[in-house]
């Protein structure tokens, strides 16, 4: 039997072109920085950053076809901030590339387990 798929390991799959990454790190940038400005500059405005921040994640999805993303899944789940961050310190140590061949492997040896599973009955 193989390990179960986990919720990280289908936002690493979702998450593995290079544009999308690069739209994803502007999208977390808005995310966490548009509140911070807010604060320090006492100017609401600052804010649309942080609301714009799920459309600007979910645009990457559609702009380089890496798997979709619905705009409600990228702006209401409330994981994705807490993912986005470990994936961007993933890649910062330069492990994401692993974590993504890793999730790879799970996700074949899931399919290759059931495959071979007789149906019940």
């Amino acid at each position: 039997m193989s390990e179960p798929i986990t919720s990280w390991d289908l936002f690493v799959l979702r998450h593995a072109k290079r544009g999308n990454l690069i739209l994803h790190f502007v999208s977390w940038l808005m995310f966490f920085g548009g509140p911070l400005l807010a604060l320090l500059s006492w100017n609401a405005w600052w804010l649309t950053l942080f609301l714009a921040s799920g459309a600007v994640g979910a645009a990457g999805h559609y702009v380089f076809k890496d798997s979709g993303v619905s705009l409600r899944e990228a702006t209401s789940t409330p994981g994705v901030p807490l993912y986005v961050s470990r994936m961007f310190v993933l890649i910062a140590r330069g492990e994401y590339a692993e974590e993504v061949r890793r999730a790879r492997r799970k996700v074949m040896a899931h399919t290759r387990s059931e495959r071979s599973t007789p149906a019940p009955g």
